[in-house]
Formats: structure tokens, C-alpha cells, sequence
């Protein structure tokens, strides 16, 4: 861990503000650098969110989002050749935590996007970034093969060209590169980023929340299937009826037929 004077920082912070889930992570200092203690935070804090938000909003704190893990204290474990060893990793049980969050993530991006905290950024749902961002994958340039779990969702996420153009060269690439290739969904100038935030958080947080989280167990479960299995298709089908009877199905017919906001309660 990385210790300055006296003064240790919780490594995760909540604050939940009109049902957005405000997360903020990390040491300054240290670049935001991936401690265990953070790894091993943030899928707590993501629960405790669950409870209480209809959105997730992970920043890292001071002006980066993260340079990822200390290159000089990667641990051994996640290069183990035991499936249950790297799969049992705080840092590998972070990303699934992330993943399968059951609110809609938002990664607010500025600074540094490297390594590990690219995996961080790319297992968030949605990507708004910083004009000044610059987003990479380094291990090639320090002699590692990155794990397959990061580079499945990068193929997942930008196509397999992409992917290779970045983890082949290791250079990072500027936020408007990352905007065009798909890495990230929107850039930002620096006087507009705060207010782009709040704003897209805002948006997700007032649709019900039920349609929201139902479409993002969907999306995740078509990205991954060339068929949908009959077993995944059944539960599909369940989040859509469960959506159909729900009050705030009703609300939402109400509002739009009375052309006024509708008031949704996630039930």
C-alpha cells in the first residue's frame, strides 16, 4: 500500500445523492493506484449502493481516474497457473463485482486510464471521458500477457482489431481515439465534464429503475450468445413480464398520456 505522512484515506467513498450512488476511489497521491484494500472495498460499497441508488457513478479521486496496479508490486497470484487461484483474486473478484453490479455504472474518466484501471473503466457500463484522458494497455511494453478476462471484454467492447491495435503497440491512446473507436461513449471538455456527469447519472437515475436493470441483465446475456439458451431465455422473458405488471409501468403509460414527468419507485 502506499502511505503518506499520517494520514491513510478510506479507499473507497459513498455518497448517495437523488438515487445516484457517488463513488469516489483511491489515493491522489499514489495516482489512484489499485490497492488491495480498494479492490477489496469497492465490490462492498457497489452493494451497499444496490440498496439505496438506481445508478452507480465511480470516479476516481483529484484530477486521475487510476494508473492502475504499482508495475512494481503486481502480485504473483494473478499470473498463477491455477484457474481457481487468479479467478479468487481480489482484483479479478472486483472486475465480476463490478460487471454484475445490479445498478447501471458510469465511469467518469479523467487523467490516466491505464492497465488494470482500463479493465476498471471498460467493466462499468458506460464510459464519459475527460478530453485531456489518455486510456492504455501497457503489459507488452512491460513483458506480461494481459489476463483473458480483461481482454474479453475489450473484444467485447471495441471488436478484436481494436483490441489488438491496443494491447500489440502498449501505447495509450488520446480520448478522442478512444471516442472513435468505441472505448469510451462520450468526451467532454474540462468546463462541461462535472456537469455532463451529473447529468447522464441523473437521466438513468429518473427511468424506472426496474426497465433499467432488466434491460442491463438483456444486454448482458445477448452480447455474450449467438442463441440465447432456453434456460436464459425464460428468464428474459420473466425480467420483461415482471416489468409489464410493475407500478411503475402504469406510471410511466399515466405520465406519458398526461405529457408530465412520470414518478417512478422501482416497484
Amino acid at each position: 500500500m502506499h502511505w503518506h505522512g499520517q494520514v491513510v484515506m478510506d479507499p473507497v467513498e459513498l455518497r448517495i445523492d437523488e438515487g445516484v450512488a457517488w463513488i469516489a476511489f483511491g489515493d491522489p497521491q499514489a495516482r489512484n493506484l489499485l490497492t488491495l484494500p480498494l479492490l477489496e472495498a469497492l465490490p462492498r460499497t457497489l452493494d451497499e449502493s444496490a440498496a439505496e441508488a438506481r445508478v452507480a457513478v465511480l470516479q476516481g479521486r483529484g484530477r486521475t481516474w487510476s494508473a492502475g496496479y504499482d508495475v512494481a508490486r503486481i502480485p504473483p497470484e494473478i499470473f498463477s497457473t491455477d484457474p481457481g487461484t487468479v479467478a479468487d483474486h481480489p482484483f479479478e473478484r472486483c472486475m465480476r463485482a463490478v460487471r454484475e453490479c445490479r445498478l447501471p455504472t458510469v465511469a467518469a474518466l479523467r487523467g490516466a486510464v491505464f492497465g488494470g484501471a482500463l479493465e476498471l473503466a471498460v467493466s462499468c457500463d458506460l464510459r464519459v471521458a475527460h478530453a485531456e484522458t489518455t486510456l492504455g494497455l501497457p503489459p507488452a511494453r512491460l513483458g506480461l500477457v494481459y489476463s483473458h478476462t480483461g481482454l474479453h471484454q475489450l473484444v467485447r467492447l471495441i471488436g478484436p482489431a481494436h483490441t489488438r491495435m491496443l494491447a500489440f503497440r502498449g501505447r495509450p491512446v488520446d480520448a478522442q481515439e478512444a471516442e472513435r473507436i468505441g472505448l469510451v461513449n462520450r468526451v467532454v471538455p474540462d468546463a462541461e465534464f462535472d456537469a455532463a456527469v451529473r447529468q447522464l447519472a441523473r437521466d438513468i437515475a429518473a427511468c424506472a429503475p426496474l426497465a433499467v436493470q432488466g434491460m442491463k441483465q438483456v444486454l448482458d446475456i445477448v452480447e455474450t450468445c449467438q442463441e440465447i439458451p432456453e434456460e436464459e431465455l425464460r428468464g428474459i422473458l420473466e425480467l420483461r413480464h415482471q416489468a409489464y405488471r410493475s407500478e411503475d409501468f402504469r406510471e410511466g403509460q399515466r405520465a406519458f398520456q398526461e405529457k408530465r414527468k412520470p414518478r417512478f419507485h422501482g416497484r
